[in-house]
């Protein structure tokens, strides 16, 4: 799924691109990943005029004159901006076409009307849109009991330690808990890893107050310069920006020279350093010693 930085990078240039804008057109290609609370579809937002978009824990909302369209991208879903008469791609979920405001009550809503398309694309068909009165995305699964938010004020050393100290799980799965943090995917959770010096499958409560104070500063330091770096990339919304990160999906510890290595921690895999992040207990296997 996009990733905090990249959805941020997503959501100002959806922004710049299409607030203010009217709906002049839309196209369903996979009715299966649509779900409204209420009879209708997608056709309920012609000649609606897009107010805002915002960012909520791993949704988009597109705030319309009286509906919100929530999209939770999940695995494999994209946004795309293209020229309405471009040629679809297969893995074409919906499509909305707009045209500006002000040629409001003057044209009609037609293919012809519209001047730019946004596009939702997910080859696993695992992402879902949701078509909701306004706020009702609340409801949706997922974002009733939101974490907080990683880059706020309200995100301090002492409240990742009190909350630390109540989790029984290893500190990689802790990470990617959207309920505790808002939030961290598999990239950034073994990049922030790295960055702290922590082994993945280190207990939370066996953290000492110096780690929970590392880990700290890493999610922060990684997360604002990843943000600025994919945000100096501008690459189009459909690009995702992993080639600078130092760990996921490496072979060499770009700090010590080490092989990088790969473990499972709950059905998901971990990627890190066996010299700069050791071990902490019996039990984990010491790829320092195995020559493999």
């Amino acid at each position: 799924m996009p990733e905090l930085p990249d959805l941020l990078h997503v959501l100002g240039r959806l922004r710049e691109q299409l607030l203010g804008r009217i709906v002049a057109r839309e196209r369903v290609h996979e009715p299966v990943v649509l779900r409204c609370t209420f009879p209708g579809n997608l056709s309920l937002l012609l000649g609606r005029r897009l107010d805002e978009i915002t960012r909520h824990a791993h949704l988009l909302v597109f705030h319309f004159e009286g509906l919100d369209l929530a999209v939770n991208p999940m695995l494999a879903g994209r946004f795309r901006l293209v020229a309405p008469k471009d040629k679809d791609e297969a893995a074409l979920i919906f499509a909305l076409g707009f045209r500006p405001a002000t040629v409001r009550g003057a044209a009609p809503e037609t293919e012809a009307a519209c001047d730019v398309e946004l596009r939702y694309l997910d080859d696993k068909k695992m992402g879902k849109a949701y078509l909701t009165a306004p706020d009702d995305w609340r409801a949706i699964p997922g974002t009733e009991a939101g974490g907080v938010d990683i880059l706020s004020r309200e995100f301090t050393p002492e409240r990742l330690i009190s909350v630390l100290k109540h989790r029984a799980d290893q500190v990689r799965r802790f990470l990617l808990d959207k309920r505790a943090l808002d939030s961290l995917g598999n990239a950034y959770a073994d990049e922030v890893l790295f960055e702290a010096r922590l082994h993945p499958k280190t207990p939370c409560r066996r953290l000492s107050h110096e780690e929970a104070l590392r880990l700290h500063a890493a999610i922060g330091s990684v997360m604002r310069a990843a943000i600025d770096e994919v945000g100096r990339r501008n690459e189009p919304i459909d690009v995702k920006v992993r080639d600078f990160l130092k760990v996921r999906l490496r072979t060499i510890c770009p700090r010590c020279g080490a092989k990088i290595r790969k473990a499972g921690v709950r059905g998901m895999d971990a990627y890190f350093c066996p010299t700069c992040q050791p071990a902490t207990r019996p039990g984990f296997v010491d790829w320092t010693k195995t020559g493999k």
